[in-house]
């Protein structure tokens, strides 16, 4: 505070910012938050700058449905679900290759596991173990169903049968004399192969597929040593829509016992809307038809998965009544085989996509009906609790339709991606505790906007983290932070629109009225190679802001020349751009700072002004 003149000069700082909060009025926002900072994103020291823009690498004919990547041999594939059709396509590439046709024209889903990406597509199960790909089905493992059986039938169950196939193979322990052998079923589709005593035969026997049965020429000697299997014989014999609980099946995840990663666990089949199935041990092509699991009731879709630590928390939709969060604990059994449990957990935190979850560090989130939560632990009790995290901008958030969503971690942050738009939730700032007394917490957040997308994928790159979209209209996209110069502030060519704007601020009160000072008002802004900022005033008096004051701030460097408004300013400290506006009589004022030029980098360190006050307010 100053005099002059016998009248005090005040001074307001806007500072330390944060993100944005759409939960208040603008009047009501704290002096480090924002009601209106779309395309901002804070800096590693938590400051505001222009998010990175985004390029269009490759159009595909057809809506990308799916982008999928993993490393084989050292080398980075990304799938592509374009349309009806999935294609492997090298990013330094303008070729593609075709995979698949006739897939579904909707969102699929992949997970890698087993050294292949399993991609779940809605009608079939498709492995890619970087070379070709194939429906899981055409390539599934054939159980061992019954062991040690007589010819005339009998024996021990050994492995379940495979859903994917009507395949399996029956072990006889052969006598000298018996003839025909008695498989297990009835009214067979064929019988496959049948080997005896290591060859495999292809004449000396007849099938009977009516009556289950393969009756040989010469009865099979026994086994000279021993007592083990020495008949084998392969048949088919399908159960009507088994292969389709798995291939129906649109979400899964890879889980484990104990935490481990040995097994996808896949939902999703409308036919079966509470039931999840679990392939067999590190293998995507067996899945037992015991290996399934009822979760609550049919009213409510399993939408997706989290890992808490070493259980797994199976996500349903909400339905205001039964649990909606379910927890899966798996332990080795007596017999060696693996047992999972299922019990409920908790309600209220049903998911409203099978494409809205994510983590920030170790907590895991989920996009609902109302905001982003977490599935966290009450520190006083130890129970499982929901705690929304996305307050701050859940009045816009909530507006959207959420079905459409898309999410993703990324750089610490999580992002929701939906309409173009994408409400962002960043972990790398310092959380904020709207109740002292307790232990729930909000994460700043962000918003931006002209991010066309409709799938996403974040790539671990040597250490960076890439952000991969593709769009309604074929463009797969990629977000410039590979890029370091001015040249990544653009969408596909296209200006980025950046805003901070200040709350709506009476300086404490609202009746007392205030002159902005023509000298001593400035705006602190982020040194770049290229920058500039536009100035703008609102007052209540104006609906709309108006321009006060704009200046570039450019750094010479040989790489960003630019002979048009070259720069021999080679200092690279922040720098203040002043706005010599006098403003008389306002309750509340508002101060923007915008950027909308083509490849130029933005970000605000700072605002200061300086004002007196007056009279009192008439109304």
């Amino acid at each position: 505070m100053a005099r002059k003149r016998g009248v005090t000069i005040r001074t307001k700082k806007y500072e330390r910012f944060r993100g944005v909060d759409f939960s208040t009025d603008p009047a009501l926002v704290d002096d480090a938050r924002s009601p209106w900072a779309p395309n901002m994103i804070a800096d590693m020291g938590g400051m505001p700058e222009k998010r990175p823009g985004w390029r269009t690498l490759k159009t595909f004919e057809g809506r990308i449905n799916g982008i999928f990547g993993a490393e084989f041999g050292g080398v980075k594939h990304l799938l592509v679900h374009a349309g009806t059709k999935l294609l492997r396509w090298y990013e330094d590439d303008t070729a593609s290759a075709e995979l698949a046709t006739g897939l579904p024209d909707e969102r699929s889903m992949a997970v890698y596991m087993g050294d292949c990406l399993w991609l779940f597509t809605g009608t079939k199960l498709l492995r890619y173990d970087g070379a070709a790909c194939v429906k899981a089905e055409d390539a599934a493992y054939v159980p061992m169903t019954v062991i040690s059986s007589d010819p005339s039938g009998g024996g021990q169950s050994y492995e379940a049968i495979n859903m994917l196939t009507g395949k399996q193979k029956v072990g006889f322990l052969a006598d000298g004399t018996s003839t025909v052998y008695h498989l297990p079923y009835q009214n067979l589709d064929s019988v496959d192969a049948v080997k005896v005593n290591g060859t495999e035969l292809a004449t000396g026997y007849a099938a009977d597929l009516a009556a289950g049965t393969v009756t040989f020429t010469t009865a099979p000697a026994a086994p000279a040593v021993g007592s083990e299997d020495n008949v084998f014989i392969t048949f088919t014999r399908n159960v009507p829509g088994y292969a389709d609980r798995v291939n129906k099946c649109t979400s899964a995840i890879v889980w484990g016992a104990s935490g481990s990663s040995d097994r996808i666990i896949a939902t999703g089949n409308p036919e079966h809307p509470n039931k999840d199935f679990i392939c067999g041990f590190a293998d995507g092509t067996y899945w037992p038809d015991t290996g399934y699991a009822v979760v609550g009731t049919s009213e409510t879709r399993i939408m997706g998965y989290r890992r808490l630590g070493s259980s797994l928390a199976v996500v349903k939709e909400d339905n205001g009544q039964d649990s909606s969060v379910f927890l899966r604990t798996g332990y080795l059994g007596t017999n060696g085989a693996t047992d999972f449990f299922v019990k409920p957990c908790l309600a209220g935190a049903g998911a409203v996509t099978r494409f809205g979850f994510g983590n920030i560090g170790d907590e895991q989130l989920i996009l609902t009906g109302s905001g982003v939560f977490a599935l966290t632990t009450n520190s006083l009790t130890a129970e499982r609790v929901a705690q929304n995290r996305s307050l701050r901008v859940d009045p816009r958030l909530l507006r959207e339709d959420l079905t459409d969503a898309v999410t993703c971690s990324w750089n610490g942050c999580y992002l929701v991606f939906v309409n173009g738009r994408v409400y962002g939730l960043d972990g790398r700032q310092a959380k904020s505790y709207p109740n002292r007394n307790d232990t729930a917490f909000l994460y700043e957040c962000f918003y931006w906007e002209h991010v066309p997308a409709r799938c996403v994928l974040r790539l671990p790159d040597a250490g960076e983290e890439s952000l991969y979209f593709g769009t309604a209209d074929g463009h797969v996209c990629k977000f410039n932070t590979d890029i370091e110069t001015v040249s990544r502030y653009n969408d596909d060519g296209e200006a980025i629109p950046a805003i901070w704007a200040t709350k709506a601020d009476d300086d404490g009160d609202p009746m007392v009225l205030k002159t902005l000072l023509k000298k001593g008002n400035a705006v602190t802004i982020k040194p770049y190679p290229r920058s500039s900022a536009k100035i703008l005033f609102r007052t209540e008096k104006e609906p709309e802001p108006w321009q006060v004051a704009e200046d570039t701030m450019d750094i010479f460097t040989w790489e960003e020349i630019d002979f048009s408004r070259i720069s021999f300013n080679a200092n690279d400290a922040p720098q203040e751009i002043p706005f010599r506006r006098k403003v008389k009589n306002y309750k509340r004022l508002q101060i923007l700072i915008k950027n909308d030029v083509l490849n130029e980098g933005f970000g605000v360190f700072g605002i200061v002004k300086h004002y007196v006050t007056g009279n009192f307010a008439k109304r």
